[in-house]
C-alpha cells in the first residue's frame, strides 16, 4: 500500500483539519512539535499528516511510560486504581461473552507500559513488549517483558490471549499492528483490544501522537482485511467514556463471515472540541475582570491549555495530585492563602463527570466561588 493511501479505505483524497504548534501529547503535555491532521475524503477517517516527528518525540518528549503511576479515577464517590476499572470492565465484557479466563495459558499484552494491567490477569504465562525501557523495567516484575516494539514479536510465537490498551492509534501502520496481532494468536484464541473511539465525544483528534482516529465501523472494516471478527465490543465503563474495548477472534478459513464494508463517517469530534474551545475563550474574555483560577492540572487542563486562551487568565492552578511549586496548588494550600479576593471563578478543566465531587471539596471556603465547566 502507498503511504499517502488511506489505511482503512486506500483512498488518496485528503483535506487538512488541524495544523498548529504548539501542540497536546497524549502523555497530558503541551510540546513544541507542528500537529497536522487530515481527513480521508472518501471514507472519513483522520489521521496525522507526518509522522516523521515520531523519532526525536518518543525519544525526548513522550515521558507516559517514564515512571510507575497508576492513576487513581474517582467514580460516584470511589477511588479506583485505573488499572482495576479497566480489568474489572474486560472481564465483564469477556463474562458477557462466555469466555472464561481460567482456560487462557497464556497473554501477551503489546505496549504493556508499566504491566500494571497485565499483573492483574490469572493466566499461567504472561508476556508483554514494551519500547519504554524504564516501562519495560517496571513491568518485568509481573511478567516476561522484552524491551521492544510490537514488530519484533515473531509469528512463531503462540498465545491465547492478545491484550492491547491504547496502542493502535500509535501505529504508524495499523494494519501491520493487526496482522501481528492475528499472526501471534492461537486459533481459538482471543484478541482483547482498547482504543480511543470516535463514537464517544473526546478531544483524542487533538493529540499529537495519536496518529489513527477510529470509529466503530473504521474498526470493523480494518478487522475484517486484516482476516479478523469483532464478536462483542463495549464503548466506556463507569468514568471512561472515550475508549472502546473491542473482542476479536480469527476467520476460520471455512467462515462464512464476509468483509466489513466501509462508509463515509464525519468525525464531529472536531467540531465539539473546537465548541468547547471557543465556549472557554468567550467565557474568559466575558469574565475578564473576575478572579479567575482554574482547578485540574491532567488531561483535560492541558487540552485547555494547548488550544484555548486559559493560561492568559487563571492567576494559578489547584489540583492535589499535581501540586508543586509551579502555579498548581492543593486546595489546602488555596484555602489558606490570605490575598483571595471575596468572590472567585473556578474553571473546572477535568471530566464533567468529576464536577459534583469537586465542588464538594470547596464546600468549606469563606469567600464567594463560582464554578465553570467548558464542557457542560
Amino acid at each position: 500500500m502507498n503511504v499517502q493511501e488511506c489505511y482503512i479505505c486506500g483512498g488518496n483524497k485528503f483535506k487538512e483539519c488541524l495544523h498548529q504548534k504548539p501542540s497536546m501529547a497524549s502523555d497530558g503535555r503541551i510540546v513544541d512539535f507542528t500537529i497536522i491532521k487530515e481527513e480521508c475524503q472518501d471514507c472519513g477517517t483522520v489521521r496525522t499528516n507526518d509522522t516523521t516527528f515520531l523519532a526525536d518525540f518518543y525519544k525526548s518528549d513522550y515521558e507516559l511510560n517514564t515512571a510507575n503511576i497508576d492513576p487513581v479515577y474517582i467514580y460516584n464517590g470511589n477511588a479506583y486504581k485505573k488499572s482495576a476499572m479497566h480489568y474489572e470492565w474486560i472481564n465483564k465484557l469477556l463474562a458477557k461473552n462466555n469466555i472464561d479466563l481460567s482456560t487462557k495459558n497464556s497473554i501477551m499484552e503489546i505496549g504493556c507500559g508499566s504491566g500494571n494491567l497485565l499483573s492483574l490477569f490469572d493466566v499461567k504465562a504472561k508476556f508483554g513488549v514494551e519500547p519504554s525501557e524504564d516501562a519495560a523495567h517496571f513491568a518485568s516484575k509481573y511478567a516476561n517483558i522484552r524491551n521492544t516494539g510490537f514488530e519484533n514479536i515473531l509469528d512463531t510465537e503462540k498465545y491465547d490471549i492478545v491484550l492491547s490498551t491504547c496502542v493502535l492509534e500509535h501505529t504508524t501502520n495499523p494494519n501491520l499492528f493487526l496482522q501481528k496481532n492475528n499472526n501471534i494468536l492461537n486459533d481459538e484464541g482471543i484478541i482483547i483490544l482498547g482504543i480511543p473511539i470516535q463514537n464517544a465525544e473526546s478531544f483524542d483528534v487533538f493529540f499529537l501522537d495519536h496518529l489513527h482516529h477510529f470509529t466503530v465501523n473504521q474498526l470493523k472494516h480494518l478487522c475484517s482485511e486484516n482476516n479478523l471478527h469483532i464478536i462483542d465490543y463495549e464503548i466506556g465503563y463507569m468514568c471512561i467514556q472515550t475508549i472502546a474495548y473491542f473482542l476479536i477472534k480469527k476467520i476460520s478459513n471455512d467462515s462464512n463471515i464476509s468483509s466489513v464494508p466501509v462508509y463515509f463517517e464525519k468525525n464531529t469530534n472536531f467540531i465539539l472540541s473546537k465548541k468547547h474551545l471557543d465556549s472557554l475563550n468567550t467565557f474568559l474574555e466575558t469574565n475578564n475582570k473576575k478572579f479567575i483560577v482554574a482547578f485540574g492540572y491532567g488531561e483535560t487542563s492541558f487540552f485547555f491549555q494547548t488550544y484555548s486562551d486559559i493560561n492568559k487568565f487563571a492567576n494559578f492552578y489547584i489540583d492535589d495530585v499535581k501540586a508543586n511549586n509551579n502555579n498548581v496548588l492543593s486546595i489546602k494550600n488555596f484555602a489558606l492563602k490570605n490575598d483571595l479576593p471575596n468572590e472567585i471563578t473556578i474553571i473546572l478543566l477535568v471530566n464533567p463527570h468529576y464536577s459534583e465531587y469537586i465542588i464538594k471539596l470547596f464546600a468549606d471556603i469563606k469567600c464567594k466561588i463560582n464554578f465553570y465547566n467548558p464542557l457542560q
